[in-house]
């Protein structure tokens, strides 16, 4: 017995765009002799053209408000080049700014389910499975600040406080019921 294979035979390009909200796949058809396009996001079409005479050009779609382009360029004869932009941003320079400005935590509650927690180091605002914490108190500790919110029973504290050391900066650190969550 043969498996059905996980992507459609005119899939070209998947990508892996990691958002707020989790990590989401970006999927993209293209039939070369018609010009179709489909776009999937995470399985489920968000965009599709059924027959375009311009094989190359531009897809652009929204994923919670950030804008994604795919681009589709000419590579030789019948061949082509298929690259994801996000905000403005390759998706590698796009990864690299999400990394050096986000922090990023993955914590399994006692029901199972996994919460991601993101701290915005710019803005300071926590974010977990997609939606803003709105309810953190935040109290000064020495060096630092430490910010209290809860997730369903458990209690979570992200400690941000200086490192001392000038090549290091600010530390940011994830406590869930006291013990100490490791950063992904």
């Amino acid at each position: 017995m043969t498996e059905k294979p996980k992507y459609n035979e005119d899939t070209v390009a998947v990508w892996k765009l990691p958002l707020a909200d989790g990590i989401h796949e970006i999927e993209f058809e293209h039939g070369t002799a018609t010009g179709k396009r489909v776009i999937r996001l995470d399985g489920k079409i968000v965009r599709r053209k059924d027959w375009m005479f311009r094989l190359v050009g531009d897809e652009v779609f929204e994923i919670d408000n950030i804008q994604c382009t795919i681009k589709v360029e000419p590579d030789g004869l019948f061949m082509y080049t298929y690259d994801l932009l996000v905000d403005g941003k390759t998706l590698e320079d796009f990864c690299e700014y999400v990394s050096k400005n986000r922090s990023t935590w993955l914590i399994t509650g006692d029901d199972g389910v996994e919460n991601r927690i993101i701290l915005d180091k710019a803005s300071m605002d926590i974010i977990v499975n997609g939606t803003q914490v709105t309810d953190a108190m935040s109290e000064f500790i020495e060096n630092g600040t430490e910010t209290h919110f809860a997730i369903g029973e458990m209690l979570v504290t992200i400690r941000t406080e200086h490192s001392c050391d000038k090549k290091i900066g600010v530390v940011h650190s994830l406590f869930v019921n006291g013990a100490l969550v490791t950063e992904i």
